[in-house]
């Protein structure tokens, strides 16, 4: 792990955190009062000197205050805790001494990534078999040539140190190393969640989060589409991000400083998408009690976003491909014919070559709306996007709920991409923000945190239950059988073909169809 990475990492927030609290309250009813955590710190001058931090439990026992007032006493810790370090370090695994005092004291290293960043030390314990008798302990005491008048009081400040039989100290050296293990943990989703965090910014095309080629090959084509006035139809299903593109689209004109709308084609009837798109004289229709300026007036000079335009009737088709075409309308219950310079953006999830088949969608219409065909990918076929969004919604959601420090565990993360999202990035969206408002600061999201329709797996008919289509599933299988087959046989197209029994030109058809790339394997 390179050194920058590890000054990464939120030392300070480690005593905020749930699990290494309860471990800690856990040892402390055992009798320990101390655990420090001993690490390296980058100084100005370029060093990496070892610094020993108090964490969770900073009291001492009484004895232990007296070594460290005591210069002898002081300098038998310092040399028990610098031998039991050296040899975790060296060794890479929990080592345990005892002192000639008899006090013991445990070092677990802490390794992330293969780097030696630290270790926990607990100390302070006596073992009960080898406790000796008073004389005895006067013999050991010597050595830090304590005055006639303090040994009675040491030797009963040392008998009231935590007494541990065997058994009792394997448990507690099992709580550190549990500890250790969740302190690695916390620091291993801390720079995970940072690499996705610095992912996330690299990936942030005009304010949309996106690792998919596809799809950023769309976002790069964004300010050559935006300076046109041409009206632009967005394929693409719900929750793809079809109203965040089109506002993209305005926001990078040169209409950007004029309104922006939107009105949504499929949620409310024909007469209000009238009264809304037109606008109305008072008295025009029973209920019209005064007048209302419409979309086409409101948004003069600026951007209209029509979303679902495929569910629109025939006779407001009409009326939308008159506006296009001369830019002219008039008020419900007004006989003035109105002029208003308004670019349409509009989306759809139908076919509209096949609606326009049967008669359900005004081939002119098409047409003028066809001049700039943008398609958006379902977020199923951008899995590569799951963590990047999840980590860009989570930040989000983190700052408007005045909350800090919740990451993700990365069992929660796999499951998290390997669900389908039949309802695309605004799915994801609406978890996270459920997961976000659950969760308290500096906790880690789990697995079990996530929806049950996120955890539990579907089959093929339930997938097509909610929202996904057979050809989605099929193509999607396809997709990844002949990507695995690629990527297994070294993109020999023809050892492929052979194996899949179909032609090589066949194969080649399949390859363009799902954009398959070498440089990229499929995951």
């Amino acid at each position: 792990m390179k050194t920058m990475e590890m000054q990464k990492l939120a030392w300070d927030r480690l005593e905020k955190l749930r699990a290494p609290q309860s471990l800690s309250s856990a040892l402390n009813h055992l009798g320990i009062k101390n655990i420090k955590l001993i690490r390296k710190e980058l100084r100005e001058d370029g060093t990496l000197p070892w610094i020993n931090i108090p964490l969770w439990l900073k009291g001492e026992d009484l004895f232990i205050q007296r070594m460290h007032k005591n210069e002898i006493g002081a300098e038998l810790l310092r040399v028990l805790s610098q031998e039991v370090q050296d040899e975790a370090y060296r060794l890479q695994e929990t080592v345990y001494k005892i002192s000639q005092l008899g006090v013991s004291e445990v070092a677990v290293p802490l390794v992330l990534r293969g780097e030696r960043i630290g270790f926990l030390n607990v100390g302070g314990f006596i073992l009960e078999d080898l406790r000796p008798g008073d004389v005895g302990l006067e013999e050991k005491f010597k050595v830090l040539m304590l005055p006639d008048s303090e040994i009675s009081q040491a030797i009963i400040e040392w008998r009231q140190l935590p007494q541990f039989n065997s058994d009792k100290r394997a448990i507690v050296i099992q709580m550190i190393e549990l500890l250790a293990r969740e302190v690695i943990s916390f620091f291993e989703e801390t720079l995970s969640a940072q690499e996705r965090e610095e992912a996330v910014t690299k990936h942030t095309f005009s304010q949309m989060v996106t690792a998919h080629p596809p799809l950023k090959n769309i976002l790069k084509k964004l300010p050559s589409l935006a300076v046109s006035d041409a009206s632009i139809l967005i394929y693409g299903e719900p929750g793809t991000g079809r109203e965040l593109f089109a506002k993209l689209l305005h926001d990078e004109s040169p209409r950007a400083k004029k309104a922006f709308k939107t009105l949504h084609c499929s949620s409310i009837s024909e007469n209000l998408i009238e009264a809304e798109l037109l606008g109305y004289e008072k008295g025009a229709f029973a209920g019209a009690y005064h007048t209302k300026v419409g979309l086409f007036e409101t948004c003069a000079g600026g951007s209209l976003y029509l979303e679902e335009i495929g569910d629109l009737s025939i006779s407001m088709q009409h009326k939308i491909l008159r506006f296009i075409q001369d830019k002219s309308f008039s008020r419900l219950g007004s006989p003035e014919l109105m002029k208003s310079d308004v670019r349409l953006i509009a989306s759809t999830q139908r076919n509209l070559k096949k609606l326009v088949q049967v008669g359900a969608f005004r081939e002119e219409l098409l047409i003028r709306l066809n001049s700039q065909e943008i398609e958006l990918p379902p977020l199923r076929q951008r899995k590569e996007d799951i963590p990047l969004l999840a980590e860009h919604f989570l930040k989000l959601f983190m700052k408007s709920m005045n909350k800090e420090g919740i990451q993700w565990t990365d069992e929660a993360l796999g499951k998290l991409s390997a669900h389908s999202f039949p309802g695309n990035a605004r799915e994801l969206r609406n978890e996270i923000e459920r997961l976000a408002a659950i969760k308290r600061s500096h906790e880690l999201i789990q697995a079990t945190d996530l929806s049950p329709k996120i955890t539990e797996m579907r089959s093929p008919v339930e997938e097509i239950e909610k929202g996904m289509t057979l050809k989605n599933i099929v193509d999607d299988y396809e997709k990844q059988i002949i990507s695995d087959a690629l990527q297994k046989y070294h993109w020999n197209k023809s050892k492929v073909a052979e194996l899949f029994q179909i032609t090589r030109q066949g194969l080649l058809k399949k390859i363009g169809k799902y954009k398959l790339d070498k440089r990229k394997a499929i995951r």
